[in-house]
């Protein structure tokens, strides 16, 4: 009886530090394929076949639906260009360039990728309702505070990314063939 008890208390807690072990990878992983440029970073083959493990897991972890190459792109900054981490306590510039696209859009999300609620009630910055200068050039505050002009307001005061999907993008299936400067910088302003 001795023996059985003691096999049930190894088996419990190897299942334990087993699922918290998988939990934590998964939690920290990225996708083992992932793109990084700039400050922008992305899962091309996400919504394929092809994703490896790491990746599916972590996308059917979230019930997220991830766009298939035919669709689009999604890129993610979790950084600054500097490659400092985004800190909802600062204020960041976003644009000027984007790279070929029908259609796009910026969000604000959290660590799961989920969008961050706000009192502006924003969610997103549409292509289609962006304002742009004489150029063509543009830029969007990302910040807690109102700013004047395109704003995305940060929402809670916790951790967050920027997502941008590109719809309909040549890049779709290449996302390493983007150049770094087509994509919008982001630039820490200030912090409070």
């Amino acid at each position: 009886m001795d023996l059985l008890v003691k096999t049930l208390i190894a088996g419990g807690l190897g299942l334990a530090i087993g699922l918290w072990s998988a939990d934590s990878a998964l939690r920290a992983s990225r996708g083992a394929e992932g793109t990084r440029i700039g400050a922008w970073s992305t899962e091309a083959k996400a919504g394929t076949p092809e994703a490896d493990p790491y990746t599916r897991a972590t996308i059917e972890r979230s019930g997220e639906i991830p766009l298939a190459p035919g669709e689009g792109l999604q890129l993610v900054a979790r950084v600054d260009d500097s490659g400092a981490a985004l800190n909802a306590r600062c204020a960041y510039r976003v644009g000027r360039k984007m790279p070929a696209a029908r259609f796009w859009t910026l969000g604000v999300v959290d660590r799961r990728g989920f969008p961050i609620p706000n009192p502006a009630q924003r969610l997103v910055f549409r292509s289609s309702e962006i304002l742009r200068e004489g150029d063509g050039g543009f830029t969007i505050a990302v910040s807690a505070s109102a700013h004047p002009g395109n704003w995305l307001p940060i929402g809670a005061d916790e951790p967050f990314y920027l997502a941008l999907r590109l719809y309909d993008t040549p890049f779709s299936a290449t996302a390493w063939a983007i150049d770094k400067d087509a994509l919008p910088h982001v630039v820490k302003e200030s912090c409070r």
